[in-house]
């Protein structure tokens, strides 16, 4: 194995919440296209249209792995999920606490899930457009720093996708405080 995806796998093995890793081969990469290309056609059950540009993303990477996770891996710094119509962000993840809390106080907000936040005023003008949940990906800073890695992205696998990821390794499906996440990059 190449010395920078050992390196790679010492520094995500170490990780707190990180259990299990498995470096992704070329059927896998078709199943996640497949499957993404489903979702996006279909959109989520229900919840309207979809596409993860995060995982598309990925998928330009020379190299891409999956972890499995568990509720003592970080939280994201940065908001991933989104619901755009007609290119107007018409509600967002918040990440920051702050602005959360300051969102809270207008009245032209309001916030689902804790940190989701739907802005009311922007939905006049995204009238006739059909809104979709988009999920980009985010920086993974635990391996940034490694000599030769670069453009590295992660992305979160939804619904099905994430389900895949477990049958195919054995990981427990129906364990709620279990995720998956896509890391992708290249070599110098």
């Amino acid at each position: 194995m190449n010395k920078h995806l050992e390196q790679i796998e010492t520094v995500l093995s170490t990780t707190k919440g990180i259990l299990d890793l498995k470096w992704l081969d070329q059927e896998a990469r078709a199943k996640i296209s497949e499957i993404e290309n489903n979702l996006y056609k279909n959109g989520l059950s229900g919840l309207g249209g979809y596409y993860n540009e995060g995982v598309k993303d990925i998928l330009s990477r020379k190299h891409i792995c999956v972890v499995l996770n568990n509720n003592e891996f970080r939280h994201a710094t940065e908001p991933s999920l989104f619901w755009v119509a007609g290119g107007i962000v018409i509600g967002e993840e918040v990440t920051d606490d702050t602005h959360l809390q300051s969102l809270k106080e207008k009245n032209t907000v309001k916030i689902l899930r804790k940190k989701f936040v739907l802005h009311y005023d922007r939905m006049k003008e995204a009238r006739g457009h059909q809104p979709v949940f988009v999920v980009r990906g985010l920086p993974f800073h635990e391996i940034e720093g490694i000599r030769g890695i670069h453009d590295v992205l992660s992305a979160s696998p939804v619904g099905s996708l994430d389900v895949y990821f477990k049958k195919r390794y054995g990981w427990n499906i129906n364990a709620k405080n279990l995720g998956t996440i896509l890391i992708g990059f290249n070599l110098t």
